[in-house]
């Protein structure tokens, strides 16, 4: 395997994600969680782990036409009055939850072997700036220390699996496709990149870590 780059999904992959968080925060202020997430089928491939989607009206945020202020403006006319913009906000991001250090020591490390590293995230403002906060903030974990390059839909103006996505990312990235791995926990994200070129890799957390993964594949 002539292996250069590995592209990493963020949620999911490096990030754990706590989606039962946003149902509870959804029922405690009477929005239906519906208007975030749905079921993956055809018509909903814009995607936030296996087998959820964004809405509609979610995957027009994470993809950039939409600001977050419009977001939250739209979130509150479906909440009850009393219902605040900060507490919309705390309840979007419940579904942020921990990097382990093991996952961001597995990057720098990968960096030291001389691998190029880089993330590509179906994300959007809220979460990608409270993200930053709490895991990529601190000397040897910054954006700059992981990352040649991050690549995020609300600043594309695409999201996964949009064959798109990966051309723009290949095209910054500078080398040939087949010798990016691209990295989600996502089957159809991963399919969509192979069908572009890259080498994928699907996570199935039901059998092994991020962590192990890379060593597998990685020799």
């Amino acid at each position: 395997m002539n292996l250069t780059d590995i592209i990493f999904d963020l949620g999911g992959v490096l990030l754990d994600l706590n989606m039962q968080g946003v149902g509870d925060a959804c029922q405690r202020l009477g929005i239906n969680p519906k208007l975030f997430f749905v079921k993956s089928d055809a018509d909903n491939t814009s995607t936030v782990c296996q087998g959820i989607s964004a809405s509609r009206a979610i995957t027009y945020y994470q993809v950039g036409k939409m600001t977050s202020d419009e977001f939250l403006t739209l979130i509150l006319s479906h909440c009850a009055e009393n219902i605040t913009r900060e507490m919309v906000t705390d309840a979007w991001n419940a579904c942020i939850g921990e990097i382990p250090k093991e996952r961001l020591d597995m990057i720098l490390d990968l960096r030291r072997r001389g691998f190029h590293t880089h993330l590509l995230s179906n994300t959007n403002d809220l979460h990608w700036e409270e993200i930053k906060r709490l895991y990529f903030s601190t000397e040897g974990y910054t954006c700059a220390d992981l990352f040649d390059n991050i690549f995020l839909s609300q600043e594309m103006h695409l999201a996964k699996p949009d064959p798109e996505i990966y051309h723009v990312a290949i095209r910054q990235i500078g080398r040939p496709a087949e010798q990016c791995l691209f990295v989600d926990d996502t089957l159809i994200n991963v399919e969509a990149a192979r069908r572009e070129g890259l080498q994928g890799a699907w996570l199935d957390l039901s059998k092994e870590t991020i962590c192990e993964l890379i060593r597998r594949v990685v020799s």
